[in-house]
C-alpha cells in the first residue's frame, strides 16, 4: 500500500497554503474528472466555496482544467509536465520494449492509452510508416465509445460504473459507423469480453479499423487499452483473427502488477 505523506506535517515552514489548495482540487478532480462541481469540491475539501471557485477559473484559464458537464476534469497543460514522467514510467518504458522486441506488428499503428473521464488519452503511440489517414499523438483525446481501446476497457468495468461515466451528453458523431447510443454500445460489450479485444469499424476515420484489448491490474480493473490499427483494406477475416491474438497477449503482457 502507498504511503501518504502528510505534506504540511513534512514542510510546513514551506508550505503555500493557495497552492496547496489547489493541488487538492486538482487530486480530486484527477480521481473523479467530471463529477464534482465547485459546490460539490467545497464541501468535500472542506474549503470555501469563493475560494474554490476562484482556484478553478484560474486553474481553467491556465489550461490545467476543463469544464466536463457539471463538474472539471484535468486540462491538456498537465500533460507538459506529465512528459518526462510518462517518458520514465513502466508502463511506457514496457510497451516501448515489447513493440521493439516484437516484430510481428511493423507494419501496423500501434497505441497506448488510458481511460481520462469519458475520453481515452494517448500515453504512446507508434505510427506505421505507410499511409493510415490518421496519425496518433501523444497526449490525444477521443471520445472513448468510437475507440477500439476505450470500448475495451469499458466493457471491464462493472455497469454502473460505466454508465455514470458516460451520463454526459453523447459525443458527436466522427463517422456514419459511430455508435449511436449508449443502449447500442452496451450491446456490443459481451462480443468483446467473449473475443478478448473490442473493434471499432471505422468509427473514428472511414477506412480505419482498429483492435484493442484492455490492460488490467491485480484485481482485473482496466487501467490501460493497447491497440492496433490499420487500413479496412488490410482487415480482412484472417488478419483480424490474427491481430486480435497478438492485442491481447500485448495486453497480458503489460498487466499492472
Amino acid at each position: 500500500m502507498t504511503k501518504v505523506v502528510d505534506m504540511a506535517d513534512a514542510q510546513p515552514k514551506r508550505l503555500v497554503p493557495a497552492i496547496d489548495r489547489a493541488v487538492m482540487v486538482l487530486d480530486l478532480i484527477a480521481a473523479e474528472p467530471g463529477v464534482a462541481g465547485v459546490s460539490e469540491l467545497a464541501r468535500r475539501l472542506g474549503l470555501a466555496k469563493s475560494s474554490v471557485h476562484g482556484i478553478c477559473d484560474t486553474l481553467c484559464a491556465l489550461g490545467l482544467l476543463r469544464v466536463a458537464g457539471s463538474g472539471f476534469e484535468m486540462g491538456p497543460r498537465s500533460l507538459h509536465w506529465s512528459a518526462s514522467f510518462l517518458d520514465r514510467s513502466d508502463l511506457v518504458s514496457e510497451f516501448e520494449r515489447i513493440l521493439s522486441e516484437d516484430r510481428r506488428l511493423d507494419d501496423y499503428t500501434v497505441t497506448l492509452s488510458t481511460l481520462s473521464g469519458a475520453e481515452v488519452m494517448y500515453l504512446a503511440c507508434r505510427n506505421a510508416a505507410k499511409p493510415l489517414g490518421f496519425t496518433f499523438q501523444l497526449g490525444m483525446r477521443l471520445p472513448a465509445i468510437y475507440t477500439a481501446t476505450g470500448k475495451a476497457m469499458l466493457s471491464q468495468m462493472e455497469s454502473e460504473q460505466r454508465q455514470a461515466l458516460l451520463a454526459g451528453p453523447w459525443p458527436a458523431a466522427f463517422t456514419a459507423n459511430s455508435v449511436a447510443s449508449l443502449e447500442a454500445l452496451e450491446g456490443q460489450f459481451s462480443e468483446w469480453r467473449q473475443l478478448g479485444y473490442a473493434l471499432d469499424r471505422g468509427e473514428i476515420r472511414d477506412g480505419m479499423v482498429c483492435l484493442g484489448a484492455a490492460v488490467k491490474d491485480r484485481s482485473g480493473k482496466p487501467v490501460a487499452g493497447i491497440a492496433i490499427s490499420m487500413t479496412s483494406a488490410e482487415a480482412s477475416a484472417a488478419a483480424l483473427k490474427d491481430c486480435g491474438v497478438i492485442v491481447g497477449e500485448l495486453a497480458a503482457k503489460l498487466m499492472v502488477r
